[in-house]
């Protein structure tokens, strides 16, 4: 009888670590060093219908509709991309817009798109799904993103050395701009690629080459918060910090980074941040541009989203707990490479751009691809 307890608990012991070596293999996952991980299930990868060939980065806005439409407009293409959520296709328009990045989902029931290489700004109008353009500046502002205070107005830094805000009010449609002091600390660079609004209408942009992170009170006012030098763990041109997100859970903003090594978390509550390393089994395999503009998701951890890389990385906004998948045998899609089941151009161009979240879905910006991605999660 001993004998058999013995080969039974065996035998299970086996069935566990096969288990384990499967899930091992399938998620290609690690966990930081916490002292207990938690369990999500990581979303499903699928391949919309539809696809669009040629053009180099395609579209890096994107805003939803009323009727459940995805609007997208060029970046450095004359584009307009629909995505119908419904069937899950996307499709091409005849007529195309050029130079937005970013996009902010006002209070007054439109979506702005920002203006990086044009000189107007687009809004689409939610409810009956229309767009329009109207020109507002007598050059392209270069800003790289926008949030919307708790007075209305629309505020974009610049992506230039020398930093302006500019602003759009959405009650007069009228624009203006101003130039912040510079930060206590001696930089070369003020570029910012980055802004989210907390519950109290203040905003918050972090560093993309300087290394200040940047506050507008309920007020409008600006200033720079107290703290240590925000690097990222790079240096140079390394462009740190692309994209913020407010979890009202634990009113913190989170920015995730393109080029950088560590996460940004600005708690709300005293205006105090602090950086966190990313995990270095993650780093030693991740590509050097591992994000562009990262998400809640409908299960409230925090994704990159997918630029030059197939793996994506997720933090848990209560825990600080961080864990990575590689997708790349999605993207492949039964082809030998992932170049060619997605059909990126090249890792410049990026899979993906921006994220939009819907019901249990996020949908990924039709980047240097020709197939645009969504990712479905149980919750």
């Amino acid at each position: 009888m001993i004998y058999q307890a013995l080969e039974k608990i065996i035998k299970l012991l086996q069935e566990i670590l096969k288990n384990l070596k499967e899930e091992d293999s399938n998620s290609s996952s690690s966990s930081s060093s916490s002292s207990s991980s938690s369990y999500a299930p990581w979303p499903r990868f699928k391949y919309l219908d539809g696809e669009f060939k040629g053009n180099l980065t395609k579209t890096r806005t994107m805003g939803l509709s009323d009727d459940g439409t995805i609007h997208s407009l060029g970046y450095k293409s004359d584009v307009y991309i629909k995505t119908n959520t419904h069937d899950d296709r996307i499709e091409k328009q005849d007529t195309g817009y050029k130079g937005f990045i970013g996009s902010v989902k006002a209070s007054d029931g439109y979506t702005y798109f920002l203006p990086a290489y044009a000189s107007s700004i687009a809004r689409l109008n939610r409810k009956i799904g229309s767009i329009s353009v109207e020109k507002k500046f007598r050059m392209s502002p270069q800003v790289r993103s926008g949030a919307e205070g708790n007075n209305g107005i629309i505020y974009m830094p610049s992506y230039t050395r020398t930093l302006q805000i500019f602003t759009y009010n959405t009650n007069t449609q009228e624009v203006s701009s101003f130039t912040p002091p510079k930060p206590n600390r001696p930089a070369n660079f003020s570029h910012i690629w980055g802004a989210a609004t907390d519950k109290k209408g203040e905003i918050y942009m972090p560093p993309a080459l300087g290394t200040s992170v940047a506050k507008i009170d309920k007020n409008g006012g600006f200033k720079y918060l107290d703290g240590l030098p925000v690097t990222s763990g790079v240096y140079g041109f390394s462009v740190k910090y692309v994209g913020a997100t407010y979890v009202e859970a634990v009113n913190k903003i989170f920015c995730l980074p393109r080029q950088g090594k560590m996460f940004l978390v600005i708690n709300c509550e005293d205006d105090s941040y602090q950086e966190f390393k990313l995990p270095e089994d993650y780093l030693s395999v991740a590509n050097k541009n591992k994000n562009f503009h990262g998400y809640l998701g409908p299960d409230g951890w925090l994704y990159s989203a997918f630029w030059a890389d197939t793996k994506c990385f997720r933090i848990n906004p209560s825990t600080l707990e961080v864990q990575w998948k590689d997708y790349e045998n999605d993207f492949k899609d039964g082809k030998p490479t992932a170049k060619e089941g997605s059909g990126i151009m090249s890792l410049g161009t990026g899979y993906s751009t921006a994220a939009l979240v819907k019901g249990n879905s996020v949908y990924l910006g039709l980047a240097g691809t020709s197939r645009a991605i969504k990712l479905e999660f149980d919750v």
